[in-house]
């Protein structure tokens, strides 16, 4: 289920339908809910949040189907795409690879060629230069697969298709900060639910002061949601943001490496010549 069939379905259970239980029950049917798949992925916490708003009952259930119809909207699929910077970057990698390749293997043999007719010793220069490039591509090319690891683990953040944070994928590859916003974020989600199970976090503590209170926290729910998801897609482009800065940085250092170590024999031919 996704978030656009969890909003459906609130809207159903909510006392605001004036719907009785068989006709809750007959729109609800799969081939109403298919209606709006509309391509969204489905998310295991929107079809965890959907299972414990059917086993709820009377008053409970409306209360739930009320809090989580407004925020369902707020938490469909957000547009994460990276595909052209990473394209790019891969296409510029590949590349270099490519023309570092055929000129280790075509040009280096034909100037080792003629420096050996001269007596010049620059073979082992070449050679430690080749196998600096080899070790430095290698470590470059890893670089580039973690951080399309880490976009596609944090794909999985930014649209709330994760239970927790522990759940994921390479999850050792997010920053720690990411991941307790992440589980923060999810426990605030699930308040109506399950109340208050985290002491440290204080729009949790806010939420339970509201319905002590008398307060009717569907609306406050739905703006402390907004704030923290936003709080956390920001954090999740930042880093993605970093990760690719770094490595467009690098690859126009060894870039620059490769351009001085080619041009070196050239230097030395108008020497001898």
């Amino acid at each position: 289920m996704n978030w656009n069939q969890l909003g459906y379905l609130c809207r159903l259970l909510s006392p605001i339908s004036g719907l009785n239980k068989a006709q809750q029950e007959a729109l609800s049917a799969p081939q109403h809910l298919e209606i709006y798949n509309d391509g969204q992925k489905n998310s295991p916490l929107a079809t965890k949040l959907a299972k414990d708003l059917k086993e709820a009952e009377g008053e409970q259930q409306q209360r739930l189907a009320l809090s989580y119809a407004a925020l369902s909207s707020t938490l469909k699929e957000h547009s994460f795409d990276y595909k052209t910077k990473l394209l790019y970057l891969g296409v510029l990698f590949s590349v270099f690879i490519l023309v570092n390749f055929i000129y280790q293997q075509f040009v280096i043999p034909s100037f080792s060629n003629v420096f050996s007719q001269f007596d010049v010793q620059v073979t082992e220069h070449m050679a430690n230069l080749a196998r600096f490039w080899l070790v430095a591509s290698i470590a470059l090319g890893l670089f580039l697969m973690v951080i399309i690891l880490t976009v596609n683990a944090l794909r999985q953040f930014a649209n709330l298709t994760l239970l927790s944070a522990s759940s994921a994928q390479l999850g050792l590859i997010i920053p720690k900060q990411i991941r307790h916003n992440y589980d923060a974020l999810v426990a605030l989600i699930e308040f109506p639910l399950y109340g208050t199970l985290q002491n440290d976090n204080r729009e949790l503590s806010h939420l339970k002061a509201c319905q002590s209170n008398g307060l009717d926290i569907a609306e406050e729910l739905e703006l402390l949601v907004v704030n923290k998801l936003e709080s956390l897609r920001g954090d999740i482009t930042a880093h993605i943001n970093r990760l690719i800065t770094i490595f467009s940085i690098l690859l126009v250092i060894l870039i620059a490496h490769f351009l001085m170590g080619a041009y070196e024999p050239l230097f030395l031919m108008g020497e001898i010549v």
